[in-house]
């Protein structure tokens, strides 16, 4: 309030300065007084003074928020957007697709998997979203996320239900970036994409929105064999604003959502269509001070998911949700608490209304022991209230070694608690999937190099898995009596000058079996042969590898990608499900970009090469336990597309 009222004060006197200045060039004719000038260079200053002050308290504000969710003692992969759109194919994937090239994550379908597992959870600057949203990864547009990362490994105890992992999207904000862009793609595969963005901010409030449609055709089969079409069209957007209440606070408001409509043509099933909608929004508080940094947000969201086949099949979703996380430094202590509560309720065609409530706590100390030797541990409470509800204790706890020569290692161990979906909880099976997870690895920096080693074993009890029923709106889940999941991944980063380039390889296994929740989903013959012997999970590859490199020349950006790996989990006898294996791929791309000015606004051409090879490789296969729809990757196609500022 003084700035403004300086700046105020300022505005009137140069008017008074002006007045007084007229009146006198009538008496005296004389040249304007050099005070106008020294007054209208206050005024500048002093507005200049102000929005660095605004900038620097967002900044705070901004690092204060991202401790959160920096995951200490986890494995964390990041991407910023300049990355991003430096690949092939640029902003305009899904922050699913934009990750299938990190270690250890594959895409299943259309679904991405990390480690072998879906139980991914994901946060928009920090603040989860409702969990009534199906697959959010795959319905965000990577456009909208200044930075991307990947949380994987033993997490600290403020994520919860996250088993397989946590997704977490800082989105663009107007306050660091200001005017628009519009885009236009177009493939050969059929795909067009128009999207557009801005970004602005004024007086210490900032905003920023992103929107996009997709219309993309892609080849299914069914369990027989009988192929067709998916054409589907996909839109969505997002808002972001936030406003500073003086040196201390901030309040943010996040509203998003995306419609899916899809139409598959006929197989063993008659042609028939489907639609996926969901909305959200997300109120937050956010206060900054000394030792104690405290963040409080409300949430409100709605998922309706129809399919029209041969039957009609819908179901409708919604949530309301409170999160608050707080941390307190205390000498070399950073110590946090927080909590999660949410109402969930969920109806549908044939399907009884269900509700269940849940409160999830957390406490954790992060206590640096020694110079660069630091212990996190901590505990979580998640407490389930429905027809079959339970509470859970969750203990983690990780060691991180972090040397001024560029070396650092972790290890760690996290229990982790997973409730089965609502409206699938069956029978006197508890519907909890428990976990125990054990993670290691080492970094070190050598010159321009990043080069990291880790290492996961993952004993499950009740692992929770779905079976999607090609004509149903949503999936039925079901439930392994016992799972492994362990792996090793290797990752190499190098960064100098305009090159930046990067090789992942992951060397993974995941299995499962003893089918004991949702038996009436399979036959006696594939319940037989998962109660004799272990089972491959479908969303598991045992090898895959990724690399590529950005290079940047002037007014030109080149990239180029390749993604490798063993083939799809594939059932080709009833007796032996999940037990082969499709054939093994790769998968390479292009892409070249132009930095022009078109009517004095940066403009940007590129061009995307996709599957120079063409491969036609294996995503997913309906004969599985999993079930869906036959998926292939997809097939070479010439991606071009314009961005241009405004």
């Amino acid at each position: 309030m003084r700035r403004r009222s300086v700046f105020i004060a300022c505005m009137l006197c140069a008017a008074l300065a002006g007045t007084a200045e007229g009146q006198e060039r009538d008496q005296k004719d004389e040249a304007p007084s050099v005070k106008n000038k020294a007054a209208d260079a206050d005024e500048e200053e002093d507005g200049a003074q102000h929005e660095s002050a605004i900038i620097v308290t967002a900044r705070r504000l901004d690092a204060a928020r991202s401790r959160v969710d920096q995951g200490l003692g986890a494995t964390v992969y990041s991407l910023d957007n300049e990355t991003i759109e430096s690949r092939p194919g640029g902003e305009t994937g899904s922050i699913s697709s934009i990750l299938s090239q990190a270690p250890g994550t594959t895409l299943s379908g259309s679904a991405l998997t990390v480690r072998g597992s879906r139980g991914i959870q994901v946060r928009i600057n920090d603040i989860i979203l409702p969990e009534v949203i199906s697959d959010p990864a795959d319905h965000l547009s990577s456009r909208l996320a200044e930075t991307t990362r990947l949380i994987t490994g033993t997490l600290p105890a403020q994520f919860g239900f996250a088993p397989g992992g946590v997704i977490s999207v800082t989105t663009k904000n107007g306050l660091y970036q200001r005017g628009g862009q519009a885009e236009f793609f177009a493939g050969s595969s059929g795909m067009i994409e128009p999207a557009v963005e801005w970004a602005g901010s004024a007086a210490g409030t900032s905003l920023f929105a992103s929107g996009s449609l997709e219309r993309s055709r892609a080849r299914i089969e069914d369990a027989f064999g009988n192929a067709a079409h998916d054409r589907t069209s996909e839109s969505e957007g997002l808002l972001f604003a936030d406003h500073l209440l003086g040196a201390n606070n901030r309040i943010s408001l996040i509203v998003g959502g995306s419609n899916e409509y899809y139409a598959i043509g006929a197989t063993s099933l008659p042609s028939g269509r489907g639609q996926s909608s969901d909305a959200y929004g997300v109120a937050i508080i956010q206060h900054n001070s000394g030792p104690l940094s405290l963040q409080a947000a409300l949430s409100r969201a709605g998922a309706v998911d129809e399919a029209r086949f041969i039957f009609e099949d819908s179901q409708r979703r919604s949530s309301t949700g409170a999160q608050l996380d707080a941390e307190y430094s205390l000498g070399d202590n950073r110590i946090g608490l927080g909590l999660l509560l949410t109402k969930r309720r969920v109806d549908g065609v044939a399907r009884e209304k269900r509700s269940r409530s849940s409160l999830g706590l957390y406490a954790q100390d992060e206590w640096t022991i020694l110079s660069g030797l630091t212990v996190n541990g901590g505990i979580r409470a998640d407490w389930l209230r429905s027809e079959s509800g339970s509470a859970e204790l969750e203990p983690r706890a990780s060691l991180v070694w972090q040397s001024s020569g560029g070396f650092s290692a972790h290890v760690g161990y996290s229990r982790f608690a997973s409730p089965a979906p609502l409206e699938e909880e069956r029978g006197p099976r508890s519907p909890i999937e428990r976990d125990d997870y054990f993670d290691a690895g080492i970094q070190q920096k050598i010159g321009a190099w990043t080069v990291g080693i880790d290492g996961y074993w993952r004993a499950v009890r009740d692992l929770i898995a779905e079976r999607q029923m090609p004509g149903a709106a949503t999936p039925a889940s079901f439930s392994f009596e016992r799972a492994r999941l362990r792996g090793l991944e290797l990752s190499a980063i190098y960064a100098r000058g305009a090159i930046t380039g990067w090789a992942n390889l992951a060397l993974s296994q995941s299995r499962a079996r003893r089918i004991v929740a949702g038996e009436t989903l399979f036959s006696p013959a594939e319940l037989s042969a998962a109660a004799d012997h272990w089972v491959p999970l479908a969303s598991g590859r045992a090898v895959t590898a990724s690399g590529g490199f950005t290079w940047r020349i002037g007014k030109f950006s080149f990239g180029a990608n390749l993604l490798a790996g063993s083939g799809a989990v594939k059932t080709l006898v009833a007796a032996d499900p999940n037990g082969g294996r499709a054939a093994p791929f790769a998968v390479a791309g292009l892409s070249a970009k132009y930095h022009a000015r078109i009517a004095n606004k940066p403009a940007d051409i590129r061009i995307d090469l996709t599957n120079l090879t063409n491969a036609h490789y294996l995503t997913s296969d309906a004969a599985n336990l999993e079930g869906g729809w036959t998926r292939f990757g997809d097939r070479r196609a010439i991606l071009i597309g314009i961005e241009q500022g405004f």
